[in-house]
């Protein structure tokens, strides 16, 4: 019989959970995973424990090999434990990765009879790179060997474990066959679950989470999707979001392991019933998070470590796979602080991604070689929102280098802060940054101390949520715009004063409006700068003015403005200016460059102002499509023909008339900018 890959995936799901009686409210769910080469009983010690068969698929039964994950449970009172069984061929560890995700404690299973092969050790560093908890070590098939080879792979065992953390995690030797050893698993596996309980339990409290493994529909309930609970609660008919497409979805109904319940808890295998979703809209390495908990990004900041039974080194810009919850998506690897990472040899490296992924601080991930297929290396996520770092930046990487578990709470929100620059990291954002869930007074000593500034999101300071800015990012920040101004001042060397409003707008991406302008005020005070009526200046640009000069230059550009069109020339204001006769000129161009004056011709000068008043006030008179002599425009501005000759030109030059012969009339269209 043939069955079609989606009554395969039907199939499976309506086996991944045998009914079974409820088990006390109060039981304690964990993940168990296992691991280990092909054929190696993974799947039969699984049936011992749990009397059931995780392998489902038609294939499966015939060859005799796990392809797809496989689930089963097992309870251990106090504990109720989910079973992740994976596949141990290497073609298949893209889906043993899958079903690693979320594991509290993994089981490495060593064939007695074959010992260690190339996938337990695959397996191993897998389990090493993804932050188990806790582990146990289980040789199978003990009935097939004598005593003497039995204790010779368990020293082989023991090699390969030294400086992980199976390095001295109980030996369970067991047979399936025979059900040797069995009970004796159970009861150390109720031993490794009292060991970590409490750490898990605290992640109950945490916003939700569930890394997609499965999705399918069955007639009648439409899009079902099945995962490990990683954190939080997911009770039936709330909302929650499905990253990284952002679509906002309900929960119908939820399952753990054939068994409708109300709600699901970190730690338990689930199957939910989505509404607000199609099949087609669904994949392996999606995840549901609660609303606003994650966001997805296509550039992550992370430390990373090569593995030490790796062929190759990590090379700058390598291409490889990247494995991070159900996800694998391909990326190049940008190490910051060196040009390789040989074997055994950790470093910090961004990782930039084909496509969006969502992912939390320290999260930890795989990498693995396109070709040849193999795993590599592992790491943390540092950052999971990241911003280019140049390479070898060292300011940037001595922060980087703070995110890391190991350093205090305090100096991982500084660091946070520092590299999300602006706009401000928000305080909600903070504990999806360094891990922190009670940020509050922290945030207070960070900011009494002076280490961070809050940046209001609006002026009215509605918003009660603290924006936080680094002051070393603030100053790396004034570098860039310090840059600009300075570009800007040297192309108009005249201007006392830049518009401040086309700067903001190509320096957008650092926030909101209000933000910016919080942004130039810090520089303001800080005495990099000058404000003034939405102007600004660099400090130390533009010409250098005696105070006298700008006493002359803001008399004269007043005394213009008072006079209107008919105002003096140039020889009049020299004439005026006495001893500062030969400044005038240089003024004159300096207002001009600040918009306040506009150059009619090199002897006439008006105010702007009076400009677009005398354009307005010919727009309102004149009628359109009819010519107008000089005399008649002359006599609308109530002017004189020393001025209304200079002016009608310009007005020609600027493309407000159009002249025909003596004549002139308005343009169709005519912009109303002084510069126009």
């Amino acid at each position: 019989m043939i069955v079609s890959r989606a009554n395969k995936r039907k199939l499976v799901y309506m086996n991944e959970s045998t009914t079974t009686a409820d088990s006390p409210s109060n039981e304690i769910a964990l993940i168990l995973g296992t691991a280990g080469h092909i054929d190696h009983g993974k799947t039969a010690l699984i049936h011992a424990l749990t009397g059931k068969n995780t392998d489902q698929l038609p294939e499966e039964k015939k060859r005799g090999i796990t392809i797809e994950l496989g689930f089963a449970q097992l309870h251990l009172e106090p504990f109720k434990l989910g079973i992740v069984d994976v596949p141990g061929h290497e073609k298949f560890v893209r889906n043993m990765l899958s079903g690693a995700t979320g594991l509290d404690l993994a089981m490495l299973i060593v064939a007695a009879d074959d010992s260690v092969k190339p996938q337990t050790l695959e397996h191993l560093e897998i389990l090493r790179y993804l932050d188990i908890a806790a582990g146990i070590i289980v040789i199978t098939k003990t009935d097939l060997v004598d005593d003497d080879l039995l204790e010779l792979v368990e020293e082989e065992i023991r090699e390969i474990c030294k400086n992980t953390f199976l390095q001295d995690a109980p030996i369970v030797h067991t047979s399936a066959h025979t059900g040797a050893g069995i009970d004796e698993l159970k009861q150390t596996l109720r031993q490794q679950c009292q060991s970590i309980a409490d750490r898990q339990l605290n992640k109950q409290s945490e916003m939700f989470r569930l890394a997609i493994d499965r999705s399918f529909t069955l007639e009648g309930h439409g899009t079902i999707v099945t995962g490990s609970v990683i954190s939080g609660q997911l009770n039936i008919d709330d909302q929650v979001t499905l990253e990284p497409s952002g679509d906002v979805v309900r929960v119908r109904s939820l399952q753990n392991h054939d068994h409708s319940v109300d709600s699901i808890v970190r730690g338990e295998r689930a199957a939910i019933n989505l509404a607000g979703v199609k099949p087609h809209q669904i994949y392996r390495g999606m995840e549901l998070a609660s609303a606003g908990f994650l966001k997805p990004y296509k550039l992550l900041s992370v430390s990373l470590t090569v593995s030490d039974s790796a062929q190759h080194p990590i090379k700058n810009h390598s291409r490889m796979q990247l494995h991070i919850g159900t996800a694998n998506i391909p990326l190049s690897v940008k190490l910051l602080d060196t040009e390789v990472l040989f074997p055994g040899e950790s470093g910090l490296a961004q990782l930039a991604l084909d496509h969006q992924v969502v992912c939390t601080w320290n999260q930890p991930f795989v990498l693995r070689l396109e070709s040849p297929v193999t795993t590599i290396a592992g790491g943390r996520i540092l950052q999971p929102r990241a911003k280019r770092i140049v390479f070898d930046d060292q300011e940037s990487l001595q922060f980087l280098g703070q995110l890391t578990a190991a350093n205090p709470d305090i100096t991982r929100i500084e660091a946070a802060i520092f590299l999300e620059g602006l706009p401000p990291t928000k305080t909600d954002a903070l504990e999806l940054l360094t891990g922190v869930a009670d940020t509050d007074q922290l945030v207070l000593q960070l900011l009494e101390s002076g280490a961070v500034f809050d940046y209001p999101h609006s002026a009215t300071g509605s918003n009660n949520r603290l924006n936080l800015v680094h002051p070393i990012a603030l100053r790396r920040i004034w570098c860039r715009v310090q840059n600009i101004l300075q570009k800007e001042h040297d192309r108009n060397p005249l201007k006392t004063t830049l518009a401040l409003t086309p700067l903001k707008t190509r320096l957008a991406y650092l926030g909101t409006e209000h933000q910016i302008n919080q942004v130039f005020s810090h520089f303001q005070r800080e005495g990099h700068l000058t404000l003034h009526s939405g102007n600004v200046t660099l400090k130390g640009q533009g010409p250098q003015l005696t105070k006298n000069e700008r006493k002359l230059l803001e008399a004269t550009v007043q005394q213009i403005r008072q006079a209107g069109l008919n105002t003096m020339l140039v020889k009049e204001i020299e004439s005026q200016a006495g001893a500062q006769k030969s400044a005038v000129a240089q003024l004159l161009q300096v207002a001009v460059a600040n918009n306040e004056l506009v150059e009619i011709s090199p002897t006439y000068f008006i105010h702007s102002d009076v400009l677009q008043e005398t354009k307005q006030q010919l727009q309102n008179q004149l009628v359109p499509h009819k010519s107008y002599t000089i005399s008649e425009i002359r006599s609308i501005l109530d002017t004189t023909r020393k001025y209304a000759i200079p002016l009608c030109e310009y007005f020609d030059r600027i493309g407000f008339t159009i002249r025909n012969n003596d004549q002139r009339q308005l343009c169709s269209e005519q912009p109303l900018s002084p510069q126009s």
